[in-house]
């Protein structure tokens, strides 16, 4: 589930080419007006205003009626607008980003409760939180219970992991569900893992199959450095 944070992370700024040009050709002409207004507006809220458009273009290429492409549209904005809402309500210190809030948009969409949103973001005061949210939906999505699988990512969080480590514990136990073993098995198996849990898995030909793991810092010892940054998988 990488590949989707990544995208989640790319819909921030909207290119420099104009909403209305992206979406000539490929959208009903008859919606393009409202959805540029709609785009434009989230973008004054500082919301991630290309999840608007993407869900747009694939309307468009469902071949999608102009005013359902309008109303999906719509629907998507204020969902936006109830993440970055919820966020503030649960104590996120301002200004809340853009990326969380599309990563808390999609967690959402994925299953996750306000009230684990809400334990996410006051264990997390001081760190970002979209790989948090994102591994927990991940495993709430593949049946896991939800204060169970926050349990372990923020287990994971305190020990020192972040980031994609985070996203390796997830799919760590996902992939310990999918040998066999039962739910609560396959969370202990991870949690006694911890923080040494293997990268997952990546394709031979991925620079990320390298990738090295990181460690909690211990006490008393320099942390080893993590390399160079990876680029996120297509």
């Amino acid at each position: 589930m990488r590949w989707c944070l990544a995208l989640l992370l790319l819909a921030g700024p909207l290119a420099a080419q104009s909403v209305r040009t992206r979406l000539e050709g490929r959208v009903p002409a008859a919606a393009i007006p409202v959805i540029d207004s709609l785009v434009q507006v989230a973008m004054a809220e500082s919301l991630p205003a290309d999840l608007l458009v993407q869900k747009a273009l694939e309307g468009g290429a469902k071949g999608v009626a102009p005013e359902f492409i309008v109303s999906a549209v719509r629907v998507n904005l204020d969902q936006l607008r109830r993440a970055r809402y919820m966020l503030v309500d649960d104590g996120d210190a301002p200004p809340t980003t853009a990326d969380e809030v599309a990563v808390l948009n999609y967690a959402l969409k994925r299953g996750l409760s306000p009230s684990v949103v809400n334990r996410i973001v006051a264990a997390l005061p001081t760190q970002p939180r979209s790989s948090a949210l994102h591994a927990v939906a991940d495993l709430v999505a593949h049946g896991f219970d939800q204060d169970s699988a926050a349990n372990l990512i923020l287990s994971a969080a305190r020990l020192g992991l972040q980031g994609e480590r985070l996203l390796d514990v997830s799919g760590r136990a996902i992939l310990e569900l999918q040998k066999g073993h039962t739910y609560p098995e396959a969370l202990g198996t991870v949690e006694r893992e911890l923080p040494d849990v293997p990268v997952a898995p990546a394709p031979p030909s991925s620079p990320e199959a390298t990738r090295p793991v990181q460690r909690a810092p211990q006490h008393g010892h320099q942390q080893a450095p993590q390399g160079a940054p990876k680029p996120p998988r297509p």
